[in-house]
């Protein structure tokens, strides 16, 4: 179990501080940078290496990470331009069986790069009423933008500790 949530199982905040939101962004906001710090010089050969048996590689986690990404930012711009917007899911288990799940990870590495600097741009801005502000999720009901920036922030440092274990990585070496 502590291969599949390495940082532990995501938990919906039961209080939320300036401090905590800001971490949160600056997660959100670093994540590309600590992405492609870990794979920039990976040898192509350890892209299928895996974090547990029968789970998903790095290449499939890398492709993962930025469609679910998209959607965070899509999601945030629907949130601040709409009126308690009606957001679906989507099935990542389909979506890793598309062709483009297949390309070199680095395409969705630059991918991240680029989304990231402009969700990080506007999460930055955001006021508290912007921070309240909801959305309707097919799943989970009415969820407010800071519970969102939470759990993309907690996403990606999920998948990241995957990568990091397929890869063998400790940190602090």
């Amino acid at each position: 179990m502590k291969n599949q949530y390495p940082i532990g199982r995501y938990q919906i905040p039961t209080e939320y501080n300036k401090e905590m939101i800001n971490q949160w962004i600056t997660d959100i906001e670093e994540l590309p940078y600590k992405l492609n710090n870990i794979v920039s010089n990976m040898d192509h050969s350890l892209r299928n290496k895996q974090y547990r048996d029968d789970s998903w590689n790095v290449n499939t986690l890398i492709h993962h990470i930025a469609d679910s990404h998209l959607h965070g930012y899509i999601r945030t711009k629907l949130i601040l331009t709409e009126d308690n917007p009606n957001v679906s899911t989507f099935e990542e288990n389909e979506w890793v069986k598309l062709a483009d799940n297949f390309n070199d990870f680095n395409e969705s590495v630059m991918f991240l790069l680029g989304i990231h600097l402009r969700w990080a741009t506007i999460l930055k801005s955001l006021t508290e009423d912007q921070l309240e502000r909801t959305m309707i999720h097919t799943d989970n009901g009415v969820v407010p933008l800071k519970q969102m920036i939470s759990l993309y922030a907690w996403h990606g440092n999920h998948h990241l500790e995957h990568i990091k274990i397929a890869l063998g990585i400790i940190e602090g070496e």
